[in-house]
């Protein structure tokens, strides 16, 4: 959080007190609204509010009269509720947007898949993607990576900086019960205003990114979370234009080797990130030779201008 300070310059208290006048007509109690303009002159707003239930919530109404009463385009809140509390996040409208497809295959066609994903806005402006891959298969392992990727995202979303929630998950999976439990974890953050990516992971593989036409392996050697007290992130960081493509896998996609999913990666032409994400999965258990299964995951986001 306090790395997150250093990037604002000033706060405008005369847009968060007309942010509290409309909080207030539509029905919210405001405890606190703080507005933030950082050193590129975007303005960011965080609120705590009393609970919101039995208040009607229209996201889009709300974010309409705020953006007017600021004058400046926001986009809709990041809304979490912590202990009673409702935590709201805006950022202005970005230059980005992310297209998001995600295709998954469970061991043995079964009813639970051990991989988990979460793709949202924390919004600050960034797009966040999560694969958590939860040790084997089955049930088990479906609660595992649930668990990893559900905390993790809430944490973010809470306004926990990514280091200090991966440790939070940590924990977390440590004493969940006697048996050992690990998880691997596979995070992006795209920032939606000027398309700086940061990869972050913890016993996740290889990702792809496709710039200019050219697919890039992403790897970063690191053990996954549930093992150690002390576990950090393996980072990298990129910048991404529009018509950019990057796509997390889970392990079982790579069973095959990595190489023709660079290549198929770097040959679609397609504008459908779904029908990728897909694609790589179909192919994945048809290269498949060893008499094994998996779970499978591929999760694949394309860089468009917002229109």
């Amino acid at each position: 959080m306090a790395g997150e300070l250093e990037l604002f310059e000033r706060f405008d208290f005369t847009s968060a007190q007309k942010v509290s006048e409309v909080l207030r007509n539509a029905g919210i109690m405001a405890i606190d609204v703080s507005c933030r303009i950082d050193r590129f002159d975007r303005m960011s707003i965080e609120i705590v509010a009393a609970s919101v239930e039995g208040v009607r919530l229209n996201k889009a109404e709300l974010t309409s009269e705020i953006s007017r009463a600021c004058g400046r385009i926001f986009q809709q809140p990041c809304i979490s509720l912590v202990k009673g509390k409702c935590r709201m996040q805006m950022s202005e409208l970005p230059l980005y947007r992310v297209q998001t497809g995600c295709a998954q295959h469970s061991c043995g066609n079964g009813q639970l898949c051990g991989d988990s994903w979460e793709c949202f806005s924390d919004g600050n402006g960034r797009q966040i993607a999560i694969i958590s891959d939860g040790m084997g298969t089955g049930g088990r392992a479906a609660v595992d990576g649930a668990m990893a990727s559900g905390i993790m995202s809430r944490m973010i979303q809470a306004g926990i900086g990514f280091d200090a929630a991966l440790k939070i998950v940590n924990s977390a999976l440590i004493v969940k019960s006697g048996d050992e439990s690990l998880a691997t974890i596979d995070l992006a953050a795209l920032d939606l205003f000027n398309g700086s990516a940061e990869f972050m992971k913890a016993g996740a593989p290889i990702s792809i990114l496709r710039k200019n036409g050219r697919a890039v392996k992403i790897d970063a050697p690191s053990l996954p979370i549930g093992i150690l007290n002390d576990t950090r992130f393996t980072k990298s960081s990129d910048s991404l234009e529009e018509g950019d493509l990057l796509v997390l896998l889970s392990d079982g996609a790579l069973s095959s080797g990595d190489e023709w999913v660079c290549d198929m990666v770097e040959k679609w032409t397609g504008q459908i990130p779904q029908e990728l994400a897909e694609d790589i999965v179909t192919q994945a258990i048809a290269r498949r030779s060893d008499g094994h299964d998996d779970d499978i995951t591929a999760l694949v986001m394309r860089v468009a201008k917002r229109e």
